[in-house]
């Protein structure tokens, strides 16, 4: 019986690395949309992580089940309920298959992490630059103390000053 549990869980594992596994592949992809400006794949890839995210969240009941089975069995008290802690507890192939998930998992959560923080510097980078550029086309300054009409009791209408003008005038 326990065997059976066991399977079924290193199974839904293996199946919960391979997801990760393409949520690092889209994030990396996602880094190269955000180099290349490529706003239409970017979204692609975000809308394909959110699809990946919701299967991950589905899948997590059923992996705590069995994972709650599989630690009752083995009799692990509330402190050592851990994933090293069963793999300590759990016989071969199932030992060497968990410890192979858990170094697995953690290695491809470490890239994504770094992979996530490298694209947030690309995008915010971005950012910088488009709001220094729709300054530079004249857009409206902020802040400024005259920002109020003539009477000084309301915000003055914003306006767009003219940086660039072509050769009409």
């Amino acid at each position: 019986m326990i065997e059976k549990r066991l399977e079924e869980l290193c199974s839904l594992f293996d199946t919960e690395l391979e997801r990760q596994h393409d949520v690092l592949a889209l994030c990396r992809s996602q880094g190269e949309a955000a180099r290349t400006h490529d706003v239409e794949c970017l979204n692609a890839k975000t809308m394909a992580l959110e699809i990946l995210f919701r299967d991950s969240l589905e899948a997590e009941p059923e992996r705590h089940r069995l994972l709650h089975e599989v630690v009752a069995y083995y009799d692990l008290p509330r402190e050592k309920q851990t994933l090293t802690d069963l793999i300590a507890v759990a016989p071969e192939p199932w030992r060497r298959r968990l410890g192979e998930f858990q170094s697995g998992l953690r290695s491809t959560l470490d890239e994504i992490r770094r992979a996530v923080r490298g694209n947030a510097g690309i995008m915010r980078r971005s950012l910088r630059r488009i709001n220094l550029f729709l300054r530079l086309l004249g857009g409206p300054d902020e802040g400024r103390a005259n920002d109020y009409d003539a009477r000084g009791s309301e915000p003055a209408p914003s306006s767009l000053r003219p940086v660039v003008i072509d050769q009409r005038g």
